[in-house]
């Protein structure tokens, strides 16, 4: 699948740096380098923010889940050992 670049948006990020005061606006070429270069470096940092994000949500989801199985396995062992209680029955716990 290929990223699609907003061109517009890198056509406006190349007017700028050539109209700004920074070393990249010797040229227009060179402001439209610099803006492909920007351009590159966002769409690496959004892709590796959005895997980032989908671990995150497997990690979250699994621990969810290792968690209800935790839960549910105690709650059905505690059920068992104090099933056979007289009322009233102190169990030191």
């Amino acid at each position: 699948m290929k990223t699609q670049v907003n061109k517009s948006r890198l056509m406006k990020r190349a007017w700028a740096i050539y109209k700004g005061v920074n070393p990249y606006s010797y040229s227009f070429s060179a402001a439209l380098r610099r803006a492909w270069e920007v351009e590159k470096a966002t769409l690496e940092y959004e892709a590796r923010e959005a895997r980032k994000a989908a671990i995150e949500a497997e990690n979250s989801a699994a621990r969810a889940k290792r968690t209800g199985n935790v839960n549910a396995s105690w709650m059905a062992g505690a059920a068992a050992y104090y099933s056979n209680a007289r009322p009233g029955q102190y169990f030191g716990d």
